[in-house]
């Protein structure tokens, strides 16, 4: 039991800095002066046998003022007034009502619609904590969309972008990579049909272009995007665009 607490002690290190972090550290510390030395010493033999790594080292110190406004207003339905720089564009101001949290690789998101935008399938979006430059909670009041059901809604895609609708995206992969997909599922919801040629045909739902590029990417030839179009377009212009960096006949840049 110790051992899977170290473990899953370690698989949160992306908290650091967060209010979550100090409970984890509390609860921590509890569990190791609870335990008899002789057990514990037990434990520390057996730890070092098990290595956990993966997990950039990050915190969120800086944004734990702003994580306790967020928090605040999930629970009281408050609007928040935020400050939010996108990568590449100017700090906005922005009016958001936040729904939830979500922890995806190493970053935190705020899963929250944004106030503007009038169609109930476009509202939810998601929020990169890094990128919250300020956030106020207003004494202004919405109502909760009964119909968000955030489980729901962020497992209908492979990453983390936003969008109701997921789209079903087939891809056909070598039998390597057919093997390295089944290893590592990139959806709960994948289909692999395998072809008599030895490779097989992926289907993945996915909300955005973007958020599947860098796994096809990283398959190389052993992956190719078939359908739908938007999709193969787009890795086909990332394709082309890094195939020009490494022509040939053209030394690199000093």
């Amino acid at each position: 039991e110790l051992i899977a607490l170290a473990i899953g002690r370690e698989l949160l290190f992306p908290l650091l800095g967060t209010q979550y972090w100090r409970g984890i550290e509390t609860f921590w510390n509890k569990v190791q002066e609870a335990v008899p030395n002789g057990v514990f010493d037990h434990y520390a033999r057996f730890r070092k046998t098990i290595h956990v790594f993966g997990s950039p080292s990050k915190s969120y110190e800086e944004h734990a003022g702003t994580l306790k406004t967020i928090n605040r207003a999930i629970l009281e339905h408050r609007v928040v007034e935020i400050e939010y720089e996108a990568v590449g564009k100017p700090v906005s101001t922005r009016r958001v009502e936040p729904y939830g949290l979500a922890v995806y690789q190493s970053s935190i998101y705020v899963i929250a619609a944004a106030e503007e935008v009038e169609d109930p399938a476009e509202r939810l979006r998601h929020w990169k904590l890094d990128r919250f430059r300020h956030a106020k909670a207003l004494d202004e009041y919405f109502k909760p969309d009964p119909n968000v059901d955030l489980s729901e809604h962020l497992g209908k895609s492979i990453g983390i972008f936003s969008g109701d609708d997921a789209t079903l995206v087939k891809i056909r992969v070598g039998e390597r990579a057919a093997a390295w997909v089944r290893e590592d599922p990139w959806h709960p919801e994948q289909k692999i049909d395998p072809q008599d040629d030895g490779s097989a045909i992926l289907v993945v739902p996915a909300s955005h272009p973007r958020e599947l590029l860098p796994k096809v990417l990283s398959l190389g030839a052993d992956a190719e995007v078939l359908e739908p179009d938007s999709f193969r377009l787009a890795v086909a212009e990332a394709v082309a665009q890094m195939a020009s960096h490494y022509d040939a006949t053209q030394p690199a840049d000093s």
